[in-house]
């Protein structure tokens, strides 16, 4: 252990303290609060456990400088920093800590309002040039002292939300409302989030508090209280509800942030439809539901006639233009509940299934498939898509040519749960096979399994 830095010169109490928040703490299973306070004699060293009960901290007693370890998930990382420096405010540092594997997250951090990271296990030097002390402005500090002091019991209530930040927005709302409700005891709290409401209690007509809860970009909504359950509420009380306002913003944009990773994770990227991995979850539910209920799924898969052909003669971009232009015409044909998802390729396939059984008692296929199938082809036949071909200089960009219209054809394959099929694998199988007996016999026509349909 090293000891005896050379101390920063600074005032010896308040708001100008040379003051260093620490949170967490290294995976190493050191004491480093005791190693940091060694380091620095003259500093005023603390610790704080998790993000968000830092933040509480910072209110209490701004410091000069924050050194946190690098322990929240991927996707509540970048909030988290966020929130630490609206906190803290623009002059004080913020410098992360992590694993030698964890670097690319602490990169993630510098973006989200980190100044700089150090590497565990931790070393004096580093520290020393991440850490700088950059003086705290009076009025800044003194804007913190005014903050009330607040139930750590409750920052950990605040923080046990992160942990369902997976639910649908409304039920983390009224998780949100109920907490809010107890800690503020309150008779009624309402919250209200980009036009979504949640209340606990008594509904609140006539709020007595409010407060705006902030996002990345602004205002994006509110708290609200009726009466306490006893006696008047008082001045510490509303600076207390504009802390859990603070509080409610980091726990709602961590999970606008997560619901945004899980679209993007099952979405395709060029035809904004679901991708491989949303089907086979899809088709999963669908199936077991199917099974319990006794209704028929079919499936369809299907490509795109010579796509290749188009891709190699009017560019990617076109090739682009099409799986957009196909994809959003099923999309408008199929119904609600119908899955369309990009399978990959040129590929697409399409779930039809209806919770309410068949149209038709005893029919193998349902009539709905085959009645979107003639629409789509009539489609195809009426519409067409124009692209340009032409010349194309050395360096990849069309100078000229002329527009061509192209007519579209697709081949298709269908199999039906749990006729052809008793999983998901058999149905996409059964259904493959179809497609490729469509193509082999010339492509432009469907196939039920064996049988032409169109």
């Amino acid at each position: 252990m090293i000891s005896g830095a050379p101390a920063i010169n600074g005032p010896a109490n308040g708001p100008g303290r040379d003051d260093l928040l620490v949170v967490g703490r290294p995976r190493d299973g050191n004491d480093w609060l005791r190693t940091l306070r060694s380091w620095y004699p003259s500093f005023s060293v603390r610790g704080s456990e998790t993000y968000l009960s830092a933040i509480v901290d910072i209110c209490r007693r701004p410091p000069r400088a924050v050194l946190a370890s690098i322990d929240a998930h991927p996707g509540h990382l970048d909030n988290a920093v966020a929130g630490l420096r609206e906190a803290v405010g623009k002059n004080a540092r913020i410098v992360l800590s992590c694993e030698p594997h964890a670097e690319w997250l602490a990169r993630s951090g510098l973006r989200a309002g980190a100044d700089d990271y150090v590497l565990e296990p931790l070393h004096l030097a580093e520290l020393d040039t991440a850490l700088q002390y950059p003086r705290v402005s009076q009025g800044h500090a003194r804007a913190f002292e005014r903050a009330p002091t607040v139930p750590m019991s409750d920052v950990v209530r605040f923080g046990n939300l992160l942990s369902a930040i997976d639910v649908q927005p409304r039920e983390l709302l009224e998780r949100l409302a109920t907490l809010l409700r107890d800690v503020m005891a309150a008779r009624g709290a309402c919250v209200v989030v980009e036009g979504v409401a949640a209340t606990a209690g008594d509904t609140v007509l006539h709020p007595l508090l409010t407060a705006p809860i902030a996002g990345p970009k602004g205002v994006v909504g509110h708290l609200s209280l009726t009466e306490r359950a006893e006696g008047p509420y008082t001045p510490a009380d509303g600076e207390k509800l504009k802390h859990y306002a603070l509080l409610a913003g980091e726990i709602v944009s961590a999970a606008a942030r997560h619901r945004q990773v899980c679209h993007e994770a099952v979405t395709d990227e060029c035809s904004g439809l679901p991708n491989r991995r949303y089907l086979f979850d899809a088709l999963d539910r669908i199936l077991t539901r199917s099974h319990r209920d006794r209704f028929p799924v079919t499936l369809l898969l299907f490509d795109i006639d010579n796509f290749k052909e188009y891709n190699d003669r009017f560019g990617h971009d076109a090739g682009d233009r099409i799986i957009r232009g196909i994809g959003s015409l099923f999309r408008r044909m199929c119904r609600e509940q119908d899955v369309v998802a990009r399978f990959g390729g040129d590929e697409f396939a399409v779930v039809f299934w209806d919770p309410d059984g068949p149209r038709v008692p005893g029919s193998e296929h349902p009539e709905s498939p085959l009645a979107v199938l003639d629409r789509v082809r009539e489609a195809l036949h009426e519409e067409s898509l124009e692209v340009r071909s032409g010349m194309v200089s050395g360096g990849g960009v069309q100078t000229g040519g002329t527009a061509d219209k192209l007519e579209l054809t697709i081949s298709g394959g269908l199999a039906t749960f749990p006729w052809d099929a008793t999983n998901r694998t058999e149905l996409i199988s059964r259904a493959d096979e179809a497609l490729l007996t469509a193509k082999r016999a010339g492509k432009n026509r469907i196939y039920v399994m064996g049988t032409r349909y169109a």
